[in-house]
């Protein structure tokens, strides 16, 4: 009787294995396919920029000294007040007998933000070259500062429109303009310094940061562009991928300049042509591809 029960359950176990194994070749004859979208290739201009990062500063900015040698014996101000021009920020106890420990202010000499307090109370201060007191910016416009190559150098000028970017507000752009190019560069580094200053009525930009700036230094008409999320580069090589008999095919393209959403195509598609624009990572040659609007 066991053995008739054994025999059973190893009918059933083949019976399923059968089963399971006939599922699985309809599963693996039956090819998957990929949904892709479509863009076409066409003749327009793309503005043409410099991309550098640089330090964001106040427009003005100022390191505040102390006047005497002393302790801070108390900050009248914090962090992030405001402040007007001639406001005291701190006492310094000059601890000389003669002047019956005196205390002597700490005023700010510009109308701004308190950034940033450097000693502690109790510590030691002294007059410069010291350690500053504190740092006081006007912060309602703020200035980026960047550095220029001498090729580089020679495209840009004062005035002209700048974009800038944060880690802090991806996505948000703030605008702005060249506000000045130095008439010579560093001895040392052999580069030219450059300001950026752009308006910041809401101190979202804050000193002390950095910033990604894009200097727009032309525009380029009649060039043949495509987004340049269509484009994908392999080992320094760039490729779009097209549809031929329904199934996706790479093709090598030579690219040029590029803006915030466009990319020119100097060579390997002609006007008109069609490139997968969505669905086009990750996708090997020959995949079958449904096109969808």
């Amino acid at each position: 009787m066991k053995n008739k029960i054994l025999m059973a359950l190893s009918g059933i176990m083949i019976l399923s294995l059968i089963s399971c194994g006939a599922d699985k070749g309809k599963a693996a004859g039956k090819e998957q396919s990929t949904r892709v979208k479509l863009v076409v290739a066409v003749t327009g201009g793309i503005e043409e920029t410099l991309s550098l990062t640089g330090d964001i500063h106040g427009e003005k900015e100022v390191k505040v000294f102390a006047k005497v040698t002393g302790k801070l014996i108390d900050k009248k101000k914090k962090e992030g007040d405001r402040l007007r021009s001639g406001e005291v920020i701190a006492l310094i106890d000059r601890d000389e007998t003669a002047l019956d420990f005196s205390r002597a202010e700490v005023v700010s000499p510009i109308k701004g933000i308190l950034t940033m307090f450097y000693p502690d109370l109790g510590d030691a201060v002294f007059p410069s070259p010291g350690e500053p007191i504190a740092v006081v910016a006007d912060m309602d416009r703020v200035k980026i500062i960047v550095y220029l190559n001498p090729v580089d150098a020679v495209r840009v000028r004062e005035g002209q429109k700048v974009r800038a970017y944060t880690d802090a507000y991806e996505g948000r752009r703030f605008e702005g303009a060249i506000s000045l190019v130095a008439p010579a560069a560093n001895p040392a580094t052999r580069k030219i310094k450059a300001e950026v200053t752009i308006p910041n009525s809401d101190h979202l930009l804050k000193p002390g940061t950095f910033a990604r700036v894009e200097i727009v230094i032309g525009r380029r008409g009649g060039i043949l562009t495509l987004p340049k999320k269509a484009v994908r580069s392999v080992e320094e090589k760039q490729f779009v991928s097209i549809v031929k008999d329904d199934r996706a095919e790479s093709r090598e393209v030579l690219t040029g300049i590029a803006d915030e959403n466009l990319i020119e195509i100097r060579e390997g598609l002609a006007e008109g042509e069609s490139v997968i624009l969505e669905g086009n990572y990750g996708l090997s040659d020959g995949t079958k591809v449904i096109v969808v609007e």
